[in-house]
């Protein structure tokens, strides 16, 4: 087979998909910026969020300093707290899991291997292909927020290196919820408890970053390097950018040891 034949092949499978995939993304920020114009002048919003409970204000990424009325509150209300990381996560769990688990599944994983092709390539290419597709909707969201949120006003005041990182750490948080996915999916052989799997420890890490205040168990929840601030006005923490890749090798390089050992027949 020629270089990265397995992963290209899994893409052009699913590039239909993945253009769904991205003009629900377009959609989604034009429909978003399109109301702020409507709510930039309604200074009561920030009264009624002040109002809310703590945790409430923590699920959507409100900070005091930051009037939800503004382009960086508004946008991280909207979209970076809340639309963006699930749609990410859906779209990573689900290309995580299918890259082995889910082909093991349908059959199709021991004819691939069949061909004069080791594990270790369709293991590391059919993971490739699985991020080159989280990879593929951040931009196309980053673009059309680029070129969208301006005729809007919706990006007023908002730096676009603060723009880019922002997606940089959405990007870096579904990317570990991936390659859980695609972990459990290669020590298991099925796709049912690889989407379990990451979708229960992101549920968890979302609920632990919000509903505590403090202590070890939320620093270690990717959702509390990614919520930690409001990457619009004062760009994204270092721990949201960094963090992820490390953990992303461990749970990649643990999916691949354990796929290797297993018997597949």
């Amino acid at each position: 087979m020629s270089t990265l034949t397995v992963g290209t092949r899994l893409l052009t499978d699913r590039r239909r998909t993945l253009a769904w995939w991205s003009l629900g993304v377009i959609g989604l920020v034009l429909f978003t910026v399109s109301l702020y114009p409507s709510l930039k002048d309604q200074a009561s919003l920030n009264d009624l969020v002040a109002d809310l409970p703590e945790t409430v204000r923590a699920m959507i990424g409100h900070q005091a300093e930051v009037p939800l009325n503004s382009p960086a509150g508004f946008l991280q209300a909207r979209l970076f707290a809340t639309m963006l990381p699930i749609l990410l996560l859906v779209l990573g769990i689900g290309a995580g899991a299918r890259a082995i688990g889910g082909a093991e599944e349908e059959g199709t994983l021991e004819p691939l291997l069949a061909n004069p092709v080791t594990r270790r390539r369709v293991a590391a290419e059919r993971y490739l292909a699985a991020v080159v597709q989280v990879a593929a909707v951040v931009i196309v969201f980053a673009a059309a927020l680029t070129v969208l949120g301006p005729l809007f006003g919706a990006l007023d005041g908002i730096a676009a290196a603060h723009v880019a990182g922002a997606c940089a750490a959405a990007f870096g948080l579904a990317l570990t919820h991936t390659t859980l996915a695609f972990a459990i999916g290669a020590a298991t052989g099925g796709r049912g408890p690889a989407v379990a799997g990451a979708a229960a420890t992101a549920v968890l890490g979302y609920l632990t970053q919000n509903l505590l205040t403090g202590g070890p168990f939320r620093s270690l929840s990717p959702w509390s390097w990614y919520l930690d601030g409001n990457m619009l006005a004062n760009g994204p923490n270092a721990t949201a950018l960094w963090a992820p890749f490390p953990v992303t090798a461990v749970l990649f390089t643990t999916g691949l040891v354990l796929f290797l050992r297993r018997d597949l027949r």
